[in-house]
């Protein structure tokens, strides 16, 4: 059975060298076969962009074999981060003064 802090935690390892400088801020959802990331971007992502979070995702789905698919949403947002949706936690959120 997966739950939310294995997911938080296998998330914050599998992107440790994975979250480039135009990144925002890193969310994540999940069912029992799925998982879900949620990357905002200060400028429009790219198709490296998009491979990078790739390559995190991967390693999060080695951690649980129950996911058997990955959505990666990728979204340029200059909102508040307050305002972003969350889903089930955040993994990543940079700050700024």
């Amino acid at each position: 059975m997966v739950n939310n802090t294995d997911v938080k935690l296998s998330a914050n390892r599998a992107f440790l060298g994975h979250i480039t400088s135009n990144v925002r801020a890193i969310a994540f959802d999940y069912t029992t076969n799925s998982v879900f990331i949620y990357a905002y971007y200060d400028t429009e992502p790219t198709e490296d962009d998009y491979e990078i979070i790739d390559c995190a995702v991967t390693e999060i789905l080695a951690d649980f074999p129950d996911f058997q698919s990955q959505e990666i949403i990728l979204t340029q947002t200059n909102a508040p981060i307050d305002t972003l949706n969350s889903y089930k936690g955040w993994i990543f959120i940079k700050y700024k003064a």
